[in-house]
């Protein structure tokens, strides 16, 4: 059941690439209570020094993987005599719209048994993210997504999900605005459904998820349309009214939401154009 729930909730995982790399540290390589701002995957070769995160303190051999989730505090240093080398990701990670490490619980330092796998992944991965092919943001994300798989499968400490009060709130609000795309949702009415004055509830909702509450709405109505539009005949008459929205209306929001008409953006999908 437990990883039922896990396999559902990763369902909606979405991972961005900030930066991949291999990196010679020398011995200025240190830092006192820094807060990440993305996430990191840190895979140690060799050297010696320390690493902490939040309040767990660790002395990386080589071999060692830990996982640094964004917003984390963490301090590190090398020794002078034996600097680190590792292997290292940069990346965004949200399950929805919550980041992936406020929802799941995993641990932070990993033993891996196939070294000789785990630098094979890092080496596609960096490869890939130093490519200047069009599809590189692809296979990018995509060999992030491998990587991730095989550490947490070689862990016999699986992540669990880990949900706050205050999570779970806002994902009642997420689950509200999502299963009403065929209404004419407004931030006063959204507010009242939760008890909250609409100046708070724009305010607060904003500092939450980094866009208003008008833009999620949009964004989501959008989805939807591509959704359906990609899965079914529907017409674009069909599809504004299943959205709440006039065709006309319905059009030039598409148009500004993807720099397509929904007419371009069915025939692109279908690989007519």
């Amino acid at each position: 059941m437990v990883q039922s729930r896990l396999k559902n909730h990763l369902e909606d995982l979405q991972l961005t690439v900030t930066l991949a790399s291999h990196s010679q540290v020398t011995s200025e390589w240190k830092h006192h209570n820094h807060i990440t701002v993305n996430n990191c995957l840190y895979y140690f070769l060799e050297g010696e020094g320390s690493l902490r995160i939040g309040h767990s303190a660790f002395h990386p051999q080589a071999g060692d993987l830990y996982i640094l989730p964004a917003g984390e505090r963490i301090s590190y240093s090398t020794s002078h005599e034996s600097p680190f080398r590792l292997m290292f990701c940069h990346f965004n990670a949200y399950v929805g719209q919550l980041p992936l490490f406020q929802t799941i619980d995993t641990p932070l330092s990993i033993q891996l048994r196939d070294h000789h796998h785990t630098r094979q992944l890092f080496d596609k991965l960096i490869q890939r993210f130093r490519s200047d092919s069009n599809l590189a943001p692809v296979a990018t994300k995509a060999a992030l997504f491998e990587l991730l798989s095989f550490i947490w499968d070689q862990e016999p400490r699986k992540p669990t999900i880990t949900i706050s009060s205050s999570q779970k709130h806002w994902n009642n609000i997420v689950h509200y605005i999502e299963s009403r795309t065929a209404e004419t949702l407004s931030v006063p009415q959204i507010a009242a459904a939760f008890n909250y004055s609409p100046k708070y509830f724009f305010r607060y909702f904003k500092s939450v998820f980094g866009i208003s509450p008008h833009q999620y709405i949009v964004k989501v109505k959008m989805e939807k349309a591509k959704h359906f539009l990609i899965t079914t005949d529907l017409t674009t008459a069909r599809i504004a009214n299943e959205l709440g929205l006039e065709r006309a209306h319905f059009s030039r929001m598409f148009l500004g939401y993807t720099d397509m008409t929904p007419q371009r953006f069915r025939a692109w999908k279908q690989g007519e154009l």
